[in-house]
């Protein structure tokens, strides 16, 4: 059994060194990506840019840690102080690396090894893999005891090894297995060298070689010192170093520093150089690392940078400045997303950036107008519905839609704008007192120019008007003068009825604004009011003898003498003589009544009349006789006159 002094001032000089060095640990900046949070509203499927900042400590976000002690009986005091600063290696570590874990190991030698005892361990996990919880830690730390190890070299070589072959560190994270996304250090606080025929850089050769798992010299797994660093080299673990002298010298600290630099890592002396829990932290900045932004998942929001990122290897801390640009979804809303700093190895780091987007619709690119086709009578109300899309689909509130109407004699409104609502919607409603198709034509007028340019959407949609059934039992017969809207003279006559709709009109302006008779051909409907005083004929026409056009007359007949009854003729080309009151002449609008009981027929009174009748020529004739008084060219028989 191997029995070193221990000096008794050791406890001393090393308390006063942690609580110096502690002090000393400079606050660990946050990682950063500013600025953050970014708000900003865009056009479907534009993009902006951010100037933006990452800054990183440098330090890892989350860490593995295996803490392995010699406790062979050398270390006696070391162990002591390992267990009382074990809580405060675990929270200065965790200050700078919250999510650091660590592992427990207790190393020693073999029976089997000259001058040793049954009693010696070589390796010894002391706990679960990997612990968060730095009472699970220090608990761990606390059952160690001092004991054995006879010859001066000792089983290091197995506890490298372990480091990368334990199979605890094999199981998931949650079960204290080791992270991928951490960095991995083993810190070994030793005073001996590794068991190896042939010594590692300065360390002295220390035969035989490590017995392995078998605990015997052969079988094919023992252990050399240069194999065991290259496998932690290769598992991505730095090892960490702290020589103890409080039993003597029996090991160089250039051993110790050729065996840590062989993994990237650092040795150090137990007194003067740092507590364990600085020294973890000072070499996690000098662990080479990548960083990388990373959008969260399923987020529909573009983002790119310059530069590109990932970065390449960097240790300590950094500020990479660089451009973000930010290009919306192509679909109208409100979105968050968050973009991450990570480093490799170390994971999601605290710089996080908040992004908030307000996607508003794109110019219009489309216009749907419906219903595309229909058919309505005449005098009724038509709606048509624009819906106005961007490129991607989006409706397009407040957009002003114009509509028009061809043909626009009887149309009322035969145009308008209306703005669309928040379904990217506009209706425009209207009526026609003529007969006829039209075509509605719509279009964005995103300009509010009032005039279509090259890129506003538009659409047509049909409409045909038809009449009504003549109203059964109705008839309209007159005559007389009236002064039209443009103030010509003009005369009109004729008589109309429901049944069969058959009958003749004719109606003569005089100028000079408008010279022109209209001589009916067809008469296709008369609809009258149900109390009498109203009725609207309808038919074809021609103008001077030739051609065709629709005409509508709506007349009232308001009692006699005929002084208040009201005229008014409409034409398919546009001619309209607006409502007047007869200046002359009598309207009579003649209904059926219901069966009543039969009456004496009256004799015609007859009287002696001078009649002038003005028709398509403006010729005059001139008759006597006896016969039913006439006005106007037209029979006025008041006998048959409902209201």
């Amino acid at each position: 059994m191997r029995s070193k002094l221990i000096p008794m001032r050791f406890t001393a000089v090393l308390a006063a060194t942690v609580l110096w060095l502690v002090a000393a640990i400079p606050v660990a900046a946050a990682d950063t990506l500013t600025p953050s949070p970014v708000t900003t509203t865009l056009v479907a499927g534009t993009s902006t840019t951010v100037n933006k900042t990452l800054s990183l400590d440098g330090l890892p976000a989350r860490a593995d840690i295996i803490v392995a002690i010699d406790t062979t009986s050398s270390m006696t005091g070391p162990i002591a102080q390992a267990q009382a600063d074990a809580n405060n290696i675990c929270t200065t570590v965790q200050f700078s690396i919250p999510q650091a874990r660590f592992a427990v190991v207790a190393l020693g030698d073999y029976p089997a090894m000259p001058g040793g005892v049954p009693s010696d361990v070589a390796y010894a996990l002391l706990t679960p893999g990997f612990v968060s919880s730095c009472a699970a830690f220090s608990a761990a730390i606390g059952t160690m005891t001092a004991h054995d190890g006879g010859d001066l070299p000792e089983a290091y070589n197995r506890t490298f090894f372990e480091a990368y072959s334990d199979a605890a560190y094999a199981a998931s994270v949650a079960l204290g297995g080791r992270d991928p996304l951490a960095s991995q250090f083993l810190v070994v606080l030793g005073d001996a060298t590794p068991h190896s025929a042939t010594g590692y850089g300065s360390c002295a050769d220390a035969p035989p070689d490590d017995f392995g798992r078998d605990g015997v010299a052969g079988g094919g797994d023992d252990l050399t010192t240069a194999g065991t660093l290259a496998g932690l080299s290769a598992n991505g673990i730095t090892l960490l170093m702290i020589r103890y002298t409080t039993g003597g010298v029996s090991v160089a600290l250039s051993c110790y520093q050729d065996m840590a630099n062989a993994t990237g890592g650092t040795a150090v002396d137990n007194s003067g150089a740092g507590t364990i829990g600085p020294l973890i932290v000072t070499n996690a900045k000098l662990v080479p690392y990548t960083a990388n932004l990373e959008v969260s998942a399923g987020c529909p929001i573009g983002f790119s940078f310059n530069p590109t990122f990932p970065t390449g290897s960097m240790t300590g801390p950094a500020t990479i400045p660089f451009v973000e640009t930010i290009t919306a979804p192509t679909t109208v809303g409100v979105y968050t997303c968050t973009i991450t700093a990570t480093t490799d190895p170390g994971g999601p780091t605290a710089a996080v950036e908040t992004v908030d987007v307000t996607v508003t619709p794109a110019e219009p690119a489309t216009l749907d107008l419906q219903p595309a086709t229909a058919t309505n009578v005449v005098d009724a109300s038509h709606c048509v519905t624009a819906t106005v899309k961007d490129e991607f689909g989006n409706v397009t509130p407040g957009i002003t839609v114009d509509f028009s109407v061809v043909p626009t004699t009887g149309r009322t409104p035969s145009s308008g704008t209306m703005v669309t609502d928040a379904s990217g919607q506009a209706m425009f409603c209207y009526t026609s007192a003529l007969p006829g198709s039209d075509t509605i034509t719509a279009f964005a007028d995103t300009d509010n120019s009032g005039a279509q340019n090259g890129t506003e959407p538009s659409a047509t949609a049909t409409k045909t008007w038809v009449l009504a059934e003549s109203t059964a039992g109705c008839k309209v017969t007159g005559g007389g003068r009236i002064q039209t809207a443009d103030g010509d003279k003009a005369t009109f006559g004729g008589n109309a009825k429901a049944s069969g709709a058959s009958g003749q009109e004719e109606y003569q302006d005089h100028g000079p604004t408008v010279d022109m008779n209209v001589h009916s051909i067809d008469v296709l409907a008369v609809l009258c009011s149900a109390d009498g005083t109203s009725a609207s004929i309808f038919g074809t026409a021609t103008i001077d003898g030739t051609g065709s056009v629709d005409f509508r007359i709506d007349v009232t007949d308001l009692g006699e003498p005929g002084t208040s009854d009201t005229y008014r003729i409409l034409l398919s080309n546009g001619y309209d003589s607006g409502t007047q009151t007869l200046s002359g002449g009598n309207i009579q609008i003649h209904m059926a009544k219901t069966a009543a009981a039969p009456v004496a027929k009256a004799k015609p009174t007859g009287v002696t009349v001078k009649a002038t009748h003005t028709g398509p020529s403006n010729r005059s004739a001139t008759s006597t006789g006896t016969r039913p008084e006439t006005r106007g060219g037209a029979r006025l028989d008041k006998s048959h006159k409902h209201h």
